[in-house]
Order: C-alpha cells, then sequence, then structure tokens
C-alpha cells in the first residue's frame, strides 16, 4: 500500500501542494485536473525524484526515503514526456531500460518481449522509436515501466497528444494491468478514466477538494456522469471546456 501523508509542496510564495493525504491499494487511481493543479508535483515527490517541504510518503508503513533502493524495485514511472531514444529500435531502447533497472542480462529479452507483449507491441520492436505513433510511443513507455514486475505504477498525463482510438487503445492495457497492479493515473482527460478508475480524486489548485468512486461522485453532486463533477469542480477554470475533450 502507498500512502501520501499530510503532503505539502512550497515554492518561495506559491504553494504547489497543500496537506495531500492519500491511500492507494490494489486498482486503478485516478489524479484528475486541470493542468496546473499540482498533478506532476505529486508524481515527482512519490517518486522520490523532488523534496517536499513536509509530510511523507510510506510504502507499506516504511518512509520511501529510507528505504529507496527497496521502493525503486516496486515502482515503475511513465512519465508525461515521450522522452525515447528516437534512433534506437524498440528492442534495443527496452533492453537499455531493462539493463539500467539492474535486470539479470539472462532475462533480459524474456523481459522485454514479456512486456512488449503487454502492451500490444511484441510485432513492432524491429521498427526505430522515430517511426512509431503517438500512441505506440506512449504503449513504450508503459511497457519500460513494467519492466521488473513492479507492483506500482504512476503515469503521467499518458494520453497527451493522443488520438481517441490510442485512448481507447492505452486505456484496454490499464484495465489488463490493474489485475495484478496498482495503477495511479494523473491525468485531465475525464473520458480516459471514467470507465475504469476505481477512485478518483480530484485536485485543484494543489488541494484535494473531492474523491471517491465514479458512483459515489456522481451521487454526491447529483450529476449523470463525470464530466459532470468535473465541470461542477472546476468551473472557475477557464480551460474546464478543452480538458473534458
Amino acid at each position: 500500500m502507498l500512502e501520501v501523508k499530510n503532503v505539502t509542496k512550497q515554492y518561495k510564495d506559491m504553494k504547489a501542494l497543500e496537506n495531500i493525504h492519500l491511500q492507494i491499494d490494489k486498482g486503478i487511481y485516478a489524479l484528475l485536473g486541470p493542468n496546473g493543479a499540482g498533478k506532476s508535483t505529486l508524481m515527482n515527490i512519490i517518486c522520490n525524484q523532488l523534496e517536499m517541504t513536509s509530510g511523507e510518503v510510506f510504502w507499506n508503513n516504511q518512509p520511501i526515503n529510507k528505504i529507496k533502493n527497496q521502493f525503486y524495485s516496486v515502482l515503475g514511472y511513465a512519465p508525461q514526456q515521450q522522452g525515447l531514444y528516437e534512433e534506437m529500435s524498440g528492442l534495443r531502447f527496452l533492453t537499455y531500460m531493462a539493463l539500467l533497472k539492474d535486470i539479470p542480462k539472462k532475462q533480459v529479452i524474456k523481459e522485454v518481449q514479456r512486456v512488449a507483449k503487454l502492451v500490444n507491441m511484441e510485432n513492432e520492436l524491429s521498427r526505430k522509436c522515430k517511426t512509431y505513433s503517438g500512441g505506440m510511443k506512449q504503449r513504450m513507455l508503459v511497457a519500460q515501466a513494467l519492466l521488473g514486475k513492479p507492483q506500482l505504477l504512476l503515469f503521467d498525463e499518458p494520453t497527451a497528444g493522443l488520438d481517441p482510438k490510442e485512448r481507447v487503445s492505452l486505456r484496454h492495457v490499464f484495465e489488463k494491468l490493474s489485475k495484478d497492479h496498482i495503477l495511479f493515473i494523473a491525468t485531465h482527460v475525464v473520458s480516459d478514466i471514467e470507465s475504469i478508475a476505481n477512485e478518483v480524486i480530484f485536485l485543484k489548485k494543489g488541494k484535494i477538494v473531492s474523491q471517491g468512486s465514479v458512483d459515489e461522485l456522481v451521487k454526491q453532486y447529483q450529476v449523470s456522469s463525470l464530466e459532470d463533477v468535473y465541470l461542477k469542480l472546476f468551473e472557475d477554470d477557464k480551460n474546464v471546456l478543452s480538458d473534458i475533450l
């Protein structure tokens, strides 16, 4: 279980996060909010890549800053940017990432083939990464996050820039992964997670303003869909209409 306890991140006169408290267990958890809400800041703190101003993050009741290597071994992370090595083939990219994760050399090829199959890229590994579509690149980022069979998977804006067909494809991948992993997905696109999330956490200006299952939230706000909940919570945000599309 992952626990984020009273986490605050202060930048000079601005609080990017304020007293965030979360408990994340099995299933798909969606962190939903407009751009600038603090989603990426929280992801980077959980990955131990950004120092928090106050608070703690625990994995199985142990502070992650005290069990760094143990925590990294159970963590898989796909960042928002599509940071692939364009001249590498998919096979070489995943092999390189597997070696960085200290996967034994004898197991690398088998592990690369396993994760490529999970994201439906097993027949595309011979191609250079620069020839992949946006959706294929995102699936490769998901694949590298799966190397080593981590228990906790973090995805930051995984469908950014993808067309509707590619979004649906990636959503099916997440559904399949949720059977054996904890998924924490940060996004501002409601349709990406409405049908698959076990719990939705709404983040606004660095604060959690609401959370629960889709059904619970729809009932609480007396609306017909999660998009309507989003509109109610962020009606003062100028970009809210573009965010939900």
